[in-house]
């Protein structure tokens, strides 16, 4: 059987991105350890966003939350610790 492995979601949010930093959170990842095994640049929509973070729809910041990470693009990202 397959060995599972580690893995972790990484989000650039829209500041990031806007302020071209992408390279430089990714290069801090690298250097914790932290191997890129999937990255995709999008712009998330209202309703994945509010899958996304279902556990928080009850905090009084949820809709300010959802307004800011649809502001722009996100980088989404999947890493999982260098073995």
């Amino acid at each position: 059987m397959a060995e599972l492995k580690e893995r972790t979601f990484i989000a650039i949010k829209p500041d990031g991105v806007q302020r071209g930093i992408i390279g430089e959170i990714i290069k801090r990842f690298e250097m914790k350890g932290f191997k890129l095994v999937g990255m995709k640049m999008l712009h998330a929509s209202e309703d994945l966003l509010m899958k996304h973070y279902i556990d928080l729809k009850d905090r009084p910041f949820f809709p300010t939350l959802i307004k800011y990470m649809s502001s722009g693009p996100v980088v989404a990202m999947e890493h999982h610790p260098w073995q």
